[in-house]
């Protein structure tokens, strides 16, 4: 194979456009003694190179997940978190609101006494009980019904003070008098 052809072949090759075939052609011709002065370090290359692409192996993938997202792992703890939390506010959330309308629901009543004489007597000794501690819960307020008589008081008060201020004013006349003798000293 002439040089000219075996330099495209490696151009081609280096590209990545070259066939298995073409491929095996470029090493049988780098492997010829005359050329392989010439093209040493692809002959190099080439050898270097397995024809065989192994499978990656059963981790590889893990491997990878591991190296390219460290902070992606998730651990079982985590899941339980991820998931579970929500279920169980959606169940609290269900529980509870079925307590609530379950008791906004209109229920039968029955009575509690079978005998109506008997139940009278009950209703009167509990508003006797109940008139008896309304009684006694008011009486500390007696004080301060006292205070409504206050503003009665206060209002004769007002009127002693204008008697008083309407007297005073009549004996304003006595202010000019001593003022006058003070200057005549």
């Amino acid at each position: 194979m002439e040089q000219e052809e075996i330099r495209a072949l490696l151009d081609r090759f280096f590209s990545g456009e070259t066939t298995e075939e073409e491929e095996a052609q470029l090493r049988e011709a780098l492997s010829d003694p005359a050329s392989s002065r010439l093209f040493a370090t692809e002959k190099e290359y080439l050898s270097l190179i397995s024809r065989t692409v192994r499978e990656p192996s059963d981790d590889f993938f893990k491997n990878l997940e591991a190296v390219t997202h460290p902070d992606r792992k998730i651990y079982r703890r985590s899941l339980i978190l991820r998931y579970g939390l929500p279920a169980a506010a959606g169940a609290a959330l269900l529980i509870g609101s079925y307590l609530i309308f379950d008791n906004m629901r209109l229920h039968e009543w029955s009575d509690t006494y079978d005998d109506p004489e008997l139940a009278m007597a009950e209703v009167k000794s509990i508003l006797t009980m109940v008139s008896g501690n309304m009684k006694a819960a008011t009486e500390p307020l007696n004080p301060i019904r006292s205070l409504g008589r206050a503003p009665a008081s206060i209002k004769e008060l007002g009127r002693i003070n204008d008697a008083v201020g309407n007297s005073l004013d009549r004996l304003h006349y006595l202010n000019n008098l001593d003022n006058s003798r003070d200057n005549r000293e």
